[in-house]
Parts: structure tokens; C-alpha cells; sequence
């Protein structure tokens, strides 16, 4: 897994990761990019894998999310009733090009950056080719860098949170069933462990996603590689139709406390003109 750059919390346990691709519809450990999907080899009879497709199913199937090209979404983060994130995402996930904006301290900033072509920056880290602007002017150097260094960081924190039921039948993922397990609403529901080859970033953290009778995730929980123990149990709630595809709107924590949501959801086989411009002077 490849940890958040920087990324907004809404708790402790928000230290999210993100879980590095490899399929070609999603590019290289760290991008995004064309067409086609090749998916994990499952054994036959393999329970975990049965339920991997039960959820692709529910969620418009494998060719719906295939042919979604373009991606956007506003992921908001909320604190004691108040919303201490707020960013906007556009993605083109067939060529990598990805919009980031969001505010900080009062400035206003647009990152424009390919996620398919990101070199190692030997102070940075991980850092995209792009371009980046605050206030409507666009920085140079150090600055430039630092900024598309954060706005990856964006990307690969909230579209985890966004899109993680799609990544399930991704090379590199292992999922094994573990049997039912009761939940704080009383209900029982199928138990899929998610760990990840060795290759795939920070691969000790693991997921556990909750399947209910339709097939579909109701709830996730985590162990970041680091934590002494699980992650709460985060419920996917308010799902919607959105293009050829189902998406939660809603995350909720297991007390009924909404802490994230994402509103502008959009989701088509064509990118809006535009979308990925520059900025007007």
C-alpha cells in the first residue's frame, strides 16, 4: 500500500492507504490508464472469488466500469458538524489525466497532473508530471513539485475511498472468505479479506470488506501494516446510480455519525470537454 501524501483526517484512523493498481485499465502501481481490465485467476469453486463477482454485479458489472472512462466527485470531510476537507477530482481513467482543486489557508488550488507518469523525487518522493496554480498563478520549481507532490496524494487517498469496491479482481489482490461475522445492526454478512503481493506498496495493511444479501459492500474495516489493531468497521451507505455504475455517497462510522460524503458524482464513457484545461489567466 502506498500511504497518503499529507492527506486530511476527519479521525486518527482516517491515515487511509491506497491500494497501488496494477491492471492496465488502472495503469502501474501508481496510475490510472486505458481500456481493457485483466482480472486475478480465481480457483474454481473459490468462495472468495464468488463473492468478488457477486459485488462486481452489483455494483452495474465489470463491463459497466470498464467502459467508465471518466470519474469525477467531491470528497468532503466533516468534524464535529463542521467540513475540514473539501476537494474536487476529475479523472480520465484510460489516459491518466487527473484534476485536483481544493482550498488551503484561504488560496485556491488547481493541479492538473497524469497519474500514469510519476517519477521518484529525491526530497519529495512520488511526484506526477503536471502543472499546478494558487490564486491563479502558476508556480515554478520547489513550489510546483511540492504542490503536484500533495495533489497525488489527493488522488490516491480519496479515490481509494471513492472507488474500493472496483478494486477487488485487481492483479496482485488476494481475497480470502472468512465466513459470516455479525455487525452493530444486528445483521450478518459475508467477511472478504483483502491483503496484497509483495510489490503492490505498504503490503501489510489489509482490508476486510462486508457483503450483505444482494452482493453489495455495506461496510469496510482496515489494519493499516503500523496500527496495534483493526480499524473501525466504516459503513458504504446511500448508494446511487451514477452513469453505468453504483456508487456510495455516504460514509458513515459505526456509531451513525456521518463523517464523509462526496457530492457532483459523475461518471460517463466520454471526458466533458475541457475538463482537464488549464486554468484562464
Amino acid at each position: 500500500m502506498v500511504r497518503p501524501v499529507e492527506a486530511v483526517r476527519a479521525r486518527p484512523f482516517l491515515r487511509l492507504a491506497w491500494l497501488a493498481i496494477a491492471s492496465p485499465l488502472l495503469g502501474g502501481c501508481d496510475g490510472a490508464s486505458s481500456g481493457g481490465s485483466p482480472r486475478s485467476e480465481a480457483a474454481p469453486g473459490d468462495t472468495a472469488a464468488m463473492y468478488a463477482a457477486q459485488l462486481a454485479e452489483s455494483l452495474g458489472g465489470r463491463d459497466a466500469w470498464d467502459r467508465t472512462r471518466y470519474l469525477s466527485f467531491r470528497w468532503i470531510v466533516e468534524r464535529d458538524g463542521q467540513v475540514v476537507a473539501n476537494r474536487e477530482h476529475a479523472w480520465d481513467r484510460y489516459d491518466g489525466r487527473y484534476r485536483v482543486a481544493y482550498e488551503q489557508e484561504g488560496a485556491a488550488y488547481v493541479l492538473l497532473f497524469n497519474v500514469n507518469e510519476v517519477e521518484e523525487h529525491p526530497e519529495l518522493g512520488k511526484v506526477p508530471a503536471g502543472r499546478a496554480w494558487v490564486g491563479g498563478t502558476e508556480l515554478t520549481g520547489a513550489a510546483r513539485d511540492s504542490a503536484l507532490r500533495r495533489g497525488y496524494g489527493a488522488f490516491i487517498n480519496d479515490t481509494y475511498w471513492a472507488v474500493m469496491p472496483f478494486k477487488w479482481e485487481d492483479p496482485g489482490v488476494h481475497l480470502a472468505y472468512e465466513g459470516t461475522r455479525t455487525l452493530s445492526d444486528g445483521g450478518e454478512y459475508a467477511a472478504v479479506h483483502l491483503s496484497f503481493e509483495q510489490g503492490l506498496g505498504t503490503t501489510e495493511d489489509q482490508y476486510w470488506g462486508f457483503l450483505d444479501e444482494s452482493g453489495r459492500m455495506a461496510a469496510w474495516q482496515y489494519h493499516l501494516g503500523r496500527s496495534e489493531a483493526p480499524g473501525d468497521v466504516i459503513w458504504w451507505s446511500d448508494w446511487r446510480q451514477v452513469g453505468d455504475i453504483q456508487f456510495a455517497m455516504t460514509r458513515v462510522m459505526d456509531d451513525g455519525e456521518r463523517f464523509m460524503y462526496f457530492e457532483d458524482v459523475a461518471a460517463s464513457e466520454t471526458v466533458p470537454e475541457g475538463r482537464f484545461d488549464p486554468p484562464a489567466p
